[in-house]
């Protein structure tokens, strides 16, 4: 139940009214942003922790491709295209917020005929009006500054999203193309491990048919090419994913996008030097969705203000002007009308809902505040794992590298050896397959160390807020 006290205009209410503005007060508490945290980080730093920026991320990679298929991806990504549409809904929605600080006004205008009928007498009129109603709610607590404050970081979460979006679909763009690429230089070994076992088995029927070799001899000759072939298939199957994988987020066709990666077949995009931001205490702020879970924080902060000041009387100024013409029995007759005058308005009985409402609002808060708290955890062990995977990668895809080296050698020197005539081919075989196997190992690796950079830029958040500064300054 609400009271409206129509009060008379004065120089005393006047005088009230100043007072009760200059002295209104804003409902709710005021959100503070939470200090950032020191961290320091256990896993090994690549490149020392040197500042340098994570913008222009991928042109930091050797190959152009891969940069081209990101941008493909973010023109036509319905990801993106969801995030872009939450974020004009919360730009509109703040847009709606701030209008409810200004005053409404509403025109109406309206023609009546009406007959009445007096025994024997007819009385028609035409009746006709125009007029002009206003209404403006003072925000005596605030209730109007916090719903402007809860739009605005809501409006700020929805950027936050959309870079997050950004920086995720790049990232599986990246992934898939370095998954890609590895399983392409993989099929390509295997494909010279099935040629070799081939050999291998041609061989030993030809000495199982001199006598030189048992059935057993070529029975395991024969499975081990069977292996060869079932695992170059399912090489085979993988690459063909990870392409379909690539086609479905950059919306390019199938048959198209593999004949565009055919210049590059079986090569890993590798960093030339990668640099990114210092990973020091800054690092949880320039990730998006750790700003995002803030905003949303900083939202339903403003929210319990809204709740509470709902609570609290209002002060409405209301008022209207009109001009209306009667045409009767022949006659005319026009009046004009205005009125002005402040309305209080207390609530005083409304069943629990406003309580209701203010006790859903602080569960709200709660609940944006310990989201915010599991947001920043899961981002330390992200970026703490894509700090120990990277390092665990290079280290691994070094001595890969040296044991595929040595494997060469030995390799070499079996040719040489073969060709003098003191080594038999099956013996040279066995060698140049370990050989293959060892350079396996090394394209794992490098896939690995790849695939790792590229966690690290997602968790250091892909550099969001730099690109935001750049682009308010144009």
């Amino acid at each position: 139940m609400m009271f409206m006290l129509p009060l008379k205009i004065n120089s005393g209410w006047c005088a009230c009214l100043l007072a009760s503005l200059l002295s209104a007060c804003t409902a709710g508490p005021d959100f503070v942003r939470p200090a950032p945290q020191q961290i320091t980080w256990n896993a090994p730093l690549p490149h020392g922790g040197k500042v340098e920026s994570l913008l222009h991320w991928w042109q930091q990679w050797d190959d152009a491709e891969l940069t081209r298929l990101i941008e493909q991806a973010e023109q036509h990504n319905p990801t993106l295209d969801m995030a872009v549409a939450k974020l004009a809904e919360a730009r509109a929605q703040a847009g709606v917020s701030d209008a409810a600080s200004y005053p409404s006004i509403g025109a109406s205008a309206g023609v009546a005929r009406s007959k009445m009928v007096f025994g024997s007498q007819v009385l028609e009129q035409t009746q006709g009006s125009f007029g002009f109603d206003a209404g403006w709610e003072l925000d005596l607590f605030g209730a109007v500054r916090r719903g402007k404050e809860a739009a605005q970081a809501r409006m700020q979460a929805g950027a936050a999203g959309w870079h997050a979006a950004r920086v995720s679909l790049a990232a599986e763009v990246a992934g898939a193309y370095v998954e890609l690429r590895s399983c392409e230089a993989e099929t390509a070994l295997a494909e010279k491990e099935l040629a070799s076992r081939r050999a291998t088995r041609d061989l030993i029927e030809l000495r199982h048919g001199a006598g030189f070799a048992s059935t057993a001899d070529g029975a395991r000759s024969q499975a081990a090419w069977q292996e060869s072939a079932s695992a170059l298939v399912v090489r085979q199957g993988d690459c063909a994913r990870q392409l379909n994988r690539l086609a479905a987020l950059t919306g390019l066709d199938y048959a198209g996008l593999q004949q565009r990666l055919q210049a590059r077949h079986g090569q890993l995009p590798a960093p030339q030097q990668i640099a990114f931001e210092s990973v020091a205490a800054q690092a949880l702020s320039q990730r998006p969705d750790v700003a995002g879970a803030e905003s949303e924080w900083a939202a339903a902060s403003a929210d319990i203000g809204v709740a509470k000041a709902v609570m609290l009387p209002s002060l409405n100024l209301l008022g209207s002007i009109g001009v209306s013409r009667l045409l009767i029995a022949g006659g005319t007759t026009d009046a004009s009308t205005w009125s002005f005058g402040p309305a209080l308005k207390f609530p005083v009985f409304d069943g629990g809902g406003n309580s209701g409402r203010l006790k859903a609002a602080q569960a709200r808060y709660d609940y944006a505040q310990a989201n915010y708290r599991k947001t920043v955890r899961a981002a330390v062990q992200e970026i703490e794992d894509a700090l120990v995977r990277l390092d665990v990668a290079n280290r691994h895809t070094a001595q890969s590298r040296d044991a595929l080296e040595h494997h060469r050698i030995v390799a070499q020197a079996g040719n040489v050896r073969r060709d003098a005539g003191m080594e038999n081919q099956l013996d040279v075989e066995e060698v140049q397959r370990s050989a293959w196997l060892a350079e396996d190992a090394l394209v794992g690796g490098q896939r690995d160390s790849a695939l790792a950079w590229i966690a690290l830029y997602k968790a250091l958040g892909g550099g969001w807020q730099d690109e935001a500064a750049m682009e308010g300054k144009r």
